[in-house]
């Protein structure tokens, strides 16, 4: 899948920036993030969120986050509505974050906005292979297996307390 997101303008992102600014009120926090760019993906027809967000401060406006960090934007994966039921039918034991992910870490500190989407783009079919076939799959069969294991000696045990 070629990686294509819809891009804000420079201007556009600085004019939100300038609104959120003005609009401030006491009690509120003055930094927070700001869609640059979001699209959304299909995979194995499972649809997913990229959007890549930029960061800011009242005092230096558009800034990394922390001084390790190389850009002053993440990216992140996340679920639409339309994929939301799916998701009400996984168990929340094996669910954990499923499309739901960020490149709000260490690791990625060093990694250009590119690598961050790319990442992004591999830890969501990552998630959809692992539902389709695969980890979450599996886990549950082996569930199922074992919770069948368990009720054999439950109707064993009651059959053998009958005689």
């Amino acid at each position: 899948m070629k990686i294509k997101l819809i891009w804000k303008s420079e201007e556009e992102m600085q004019k939100e920036l300038k609104e959120r600014i003005e609009s401030w009120k006491e009690r509120e926090s003055k930094d927070g993030k700001i869609i640059s760019a979001e699209g959304k993906f299909v995979y194995k027809g499972i649809s997913y969120l990229i959007m890549v967000l930029r960061y800011y401060d009242h005092t230096n406006k558009f800034t990394t986050m922390g001084r390790d960090r190389i850009s002053d934007s993440h990216v992140v994966v996340e679920y639409p509505d339309e994929t939301k039921p799916l998701l009400n039918l996984i168990p929340p034991e094996f669910e954990s974050e499923f499309l739901y992910h960020d490149t709000l870490h260490s690791w990625n500190d060093k990694q250009t906005i590119e690598e961050q989407i790319k990442l992004c783009h591999e830890l969501a079919k990552e998630d959809i292979d692992n539902l389709l076939g695969g980890e979450i799959s599996k886990r549950i069969d082996e569930r199922i297996k074992r919770l069948t294991g368990v009720k054999k000696k439950l109707n064993d045990g009651v059959k053998r307390l009958k005689k």
